[in-house]
């Protein structure tokens, strides 16, 4: 069977979410004043990389990108002042979410099929702990108040034997031990965290809301519905203006919430 390889494309910002970032920026105090426009720096080529790829995380000192390549079952490591692919971590699960923590040159991958995080030393990408979730773990994110990272991942009532939820948020600390699980009502997407609060907002498209957790306590404060489009999957938050901006590929839309209510802003 034939395929394409796949090939990253690079701005000189490394956004990945340019829609949403440009809806930050257009909606700003100072938009008009000084107009940035991205622009494409380079592409890189991934030979022998097998369908398509998923999240990747920045090491912004060690000039790296981490790629998940899911179909592949491979990590990809880039050097970009080379802009070449000097490394690949093999017989991963369906890598899916990426993290790259500077602080402890730890590298966190989940992966979907097995729901295995993995944790490797990022100059040896040598394995340090392994951690099982029910299934499909995906994204991850870096928590600054307890210095450890957060997995969504799917299959949580079976880690509780509970009738409700069927998804979850698992707690690592900064060495990949688990201190503590969430149940949410089904598989989380993208989720973002508070910097000065202690919320955490989570997408969960299959029930057409947005859950609104205690990310200290690890309870759910609040479950915000998405009606008027569907998948709810990636997320971004601008924390000093109170917006949480979603997009939603049922309909190709990004739109906006502002203290739990949709804004009149929606950008198809």
């Amino acid at each position: 069977m034939k395929y394409r390889a796949p090939t990253l494309f690079l701005t000189k910002s490394l956004l990945a979410t340019l829609l949403v970032a440009t809806l930050l920026v257009s909606s700003s105090p100072v938009a008009g004043q000084e107009s940035q426009v991205l622009s494409l720096e380079t592409h890189i080529p991934l030979p022998n990389v097998k369908g398509r790829i998923d999240h990747a995380s920045v090491d912004v000192k060690g000039e790296r990108l981490f790629v998940a390549a899911v179909d592949n079952h491979t990590l990809e490591v880039i050097d970009l002042k080379s802009g070449q692919r000097v490394h690949a971590i093999t017989d991963l699960a369906e890598p899916q979410g990426v993290f790259y923590d500077e602080s402890t040159n730890r590298l966190f991958v989940a992966c979907g099929l097995d729901g295995v995080t993995k944790i490797f030393d990022g100059t040896t990408f040598q394995i340090l702990a392994t951690v099982k979730f029910p299934d499909d773990a995906d994204n991850i994110r870096y928590d600054a108040r307890s210095k450890g990272v957060i997995v969504g991942y799917a299959g949580a009532k079976q880690l509780r034997k509970r009738v409700e939820g069927t998804g979850g948020l698992g707690f690592l600390d900064s060495n990949g031990k688990k201190t503590g699980d969430l149940v949410i009502d089904a598989h989380p997407e993208s989720f973002q965290l508070e910097e000065a609060g202690t919320r955490l907002f989570v997408n969960v498209p299959e029930k057409k809301e947005i859950e609104v957790v205690n990310a200290v306590k690890r309870t759910v404060l609040a479950r915000w519905p998405v009606t008027s489009a569907q998948n709810n999957f990636p997320m971004a938050l601008d924390e000093a203006h109170h917006r949480l901006f979603v997009g939603c590929w049922g309909a190709a839309e990004v739109a906006c919430l502002r203290h739990g209510n949709w804004e009149g802003s929606r950008v198809p």
